[in-house]
C-alpha cells in the first residue's frame, strides 16, 4: 500500500516554540494569549497511510452491468413499450419512413426510428395469444 504525503506550511510561536499556525489551517499546539508568530514559515511534510477503501459485495447483477460499462463495448438494450403514436415522414423525394413514440411501463416516453441501424421492433405476443 502506498503512502499520502501532506505539505503544510507551519509558523512556529518563538515564546513557547509550538506551532501557531499553519496553512492549509489544522489543529495548533500553542497556548499562549499572544502568540509571538516568526517570520517565516517552515515547510513539514507528513506521511500517512490512505484510508482502506471500503469493499462491500455486488450482486450478481451489478456485477454484470459493472463488466459491460467498459467503453466500445457492445450491447444490446431492449425493453418493452407500447406504441403511443406513429407518423408517416416523407423525405427528399419520394421517401416515406415510419416515426414511432412509444411508452414505457413507467410512463416514459421515447422517440423511436426504425431506420437507424441496430434498431429492431417486434410485435410482443399479447396474453390471449401465448394461452391458444
Amino acid at each position: 500500500m502506498t503512502t499520502l504525503e501532506s505539505t503544510y506550511l507551519v509558523w512556529y510561536c518563538r515564546a513557547c516554540k509550538k506551532s501557531c499556525k499553519t496553512q492549509p489551517r489544522t489543529e495548533t499546539a500553542c497556548r499562549c494569549a499572544n502568540p509571538v508568530r516568526g517570520m517565516h514559515p517552515t515547510k513539514v511534510t507528513q506521511t500517512h497511510e490512505p484510508e482502506p477503501r471500503r469493499l462491500h459485495a455486488l450482486t450478481d447483477e451489478e456485477g454484470r452491468l459493472r463488466s459491460l460499462a467498459r467503453k466500445k463495448q457492445r450491447v444490446r438494450v431492449t425493453y418493452e413499450a407500447e406504441v403511443s403514436e406513429a407518423w408517416l415522414v416523407r423525405g427528399a423525394g419520394d421517401e416515406k419512413r415510419i416515426q414511432f413514440i412509444v411508452t414505457t411501463a413507467d410512463g416514459s416516453r421515447h422517440h423511436v426510428d426504425p431506420r437507424l441501424p441496430g434498431v429492431r421492433m417486434e410485435a410482443i405476443p399479447s396474453a390471449e395469444e401465448e394461452t391458444s
